[in-house]
């Protein structure tokens, strides 16, 4: 067993480390069902700095500790393999998220841990893990999104905001990935129950601001939804919309970024809801967020995606709110003190 940990301090030995990473899964993948070698593995992967730093297959990797949280039923391999399947699934594309999360059998396995701490009444760092490897997955990838609804996983996650409420954590994770389903506009009345409703009308109001700004992108998006969805469960969508407008201008600006995006382009359709201000707020509100907290990677990310020129067209027009003009002018200013000028 090498110890690569302590070789991440000579950066002339990166190399090697990369030659050692991509040993270690050649034998994993040859000796899938030797137990202390799949062990001695996934120590050597479970490392923040390898996971992060160091350049190796990060998709290949990912399924490898994916196939290992199937084969062996152990306390201390599940922590582990979650534990890096949570960073790995943040580092591969959209489309490699979408090869792993929209498999029946990893998204089966992934929410069986989560069943059985729900069971248990137990968070602990394998709860945490899984759900933000389950979180990452989804995002951006409708097809997660999908095989996650269709394993039963949204009455999971349910229960476990019902079983874990005091915790802000879960409930911020839990949210998050509610969030992914939430801008896949076919999906959006999966959600839209009385009983996910109530607990949005609580959570948007939480003390912890993480766990309202989800609430609030949540309800964003599913006001977006056709008003069919609405009228078929009797929902209050306009109270809800009010609720939304109130709580987004009550949030002052966290001093530490809350969330990381992949993409901006399911902020432009919120953008254009010209008849639902309160939709345009939170979109705004967490633009300036975002580019303010991490302006090097979003605002080139903002200016790429054409989001630049929505804010610009939302400036221009008579009729848009003026909270919403007056942040997406902040977002502007964000911009242009970072060097991406607009004539506005």
């Amino acid at each position: 067993y090498i110890h690569v940990k302590s070789m991440l301090n000579n950066k002339c030995l990166t190399h090697s480390i990369s030659d050692t990473m991509r040993n270690t899964t050649s034998c994993m993948v040859i000796y899938m069902y030797n137990t202390t070698l799949q062990k001695n593995g996934l120590l050597t992967l479970c490392c923040d700095r390898i996971l992060h730093e160091v350049s190796f297959d990060k998709y290949w990797c990912a399924r490898l500790v994916l196939d290992c949280l199937l084969a062996f039923n152990d306390p201390s391999t599940d922590r582990m393999a979650v534990a890096i399947c949570s960073i790995l699934a943040a580092k591969i594309s959209t489309e490699q998220t979408a090869m792993l999360g929209a498999k029946n059998m990893y998204m089966r396995k992934l929410l069986s841990l989560v069943k059985r701490r729900i069971e248990e009444k137990a968070v602990d760092i394998t709860l945490k893990f899984t759900l933000s490897a389950l979180w990452n997955l989804t995002d951006e990838s409708p097809a997660t999104c999908v095989v996650f609804l269709a394993e039963k996983g949204l009455n999971l996650f349910l229960e476990l905001l019902q079983t874990f409420s005091s915790d802000a954590a879960v409930e911020t994770k839990v949210l998050g990935l509610l969030n992914n389903i939430a801008e896949v506009s076919p999906l959006r009345g999966a959600l839209i129950t009385k009983t996910f409703v109530e607990q949005l009308k609580l959570l948007l109001w939480s003390p912890n601001v993480d766990v309202s700004y989800f609430a609030a992108g949540i309800v964003a998006h599913l006001v977006c939804a056709g008003q069919n969805c609405w009228d078929e469960q009797a929902m209050p969508r306009d109270e809800l919309l009010y609720q939304l407008g109130k709580v987004v201008l009550s949030w002052e600006q966290p001093k530490e970024e809350m969330v990381a995006y992949r993409s901006f382009q399911p902020f432009i359709p919120l953008l254009m809801s010209l008849h639902m201000y309160q939709v345009q707020l939170w979109a705004v509100w967490a633009l300036h967020h975002v580019t303010t907290k991490n302006s090097k990677r979003y605002c080139s990310m903002l200016v790429k995606e054409g989001v630049d020129d929505v804010l610009q067209r939302l400036l221009q027009q008579p009729a848009s709110n003026e909270d919403v003009r007056r942040l997406a002018r902040k977002v502007m200013d964000v911009l242009h003190e970072n060097g991406y000028t607009k004539d506005l």
